[in-house]
């Protein structure tokens, strides 16, 4: 999505953002239990421009009881156009309610991505 300047849209950019995430968690989850948003924060450093190859830099920065907390940074020929800060809350899909990250998902996090534990 662009506007008639060629600037990339702010929806396009919280997507791309949601792309780096997903691609972590996706293993993560089951049918019973799900990582939900529940705060998602867009810094805007620069514009970007299409067409413009993108690369998401992702890392988890706090692993709770029963959320992670990512930091994000998008970047376009090494500089950094936008930062990102979310928190996501492990939550039972039926009950609707957060739930405690068990610690296999807490070992296999701090394995793949150097989160801190802080349970």
């Amino acid at each position: 999505d662009t506007d008639g300047y060629n600037h990339v849209n702010n929806v396009s950019i919280s997507r791309y953002f949601e792309s780096a995430r997903v691609n972590i968690i996706r293993n993560l989850e089951s049918e019973k239990y799900s990582f939900v948003i529940v705060n998602f924060n867009i810094n805007y450093i620069e514009q970007i421009f299409y067409p413009s190859k993108i690369k998401i830099g992702t890392s988890i920065s706090n692993i709770g009881n029963k959320s992670i907390t990512f930091d994000q940074g998008l970047f376009v020929e090494n500089t950094c156009k936008a930062t990102a800060k979310s928190i996501l809350a492990y939550a039972d899909i039926k009950e609707s309610k957060a739930y405690k990250i068990s610690e296999d998902i807490i070992l296999q996090l701090n394995r793949l991505y150097g989160a801190n534990d802080e349970i």
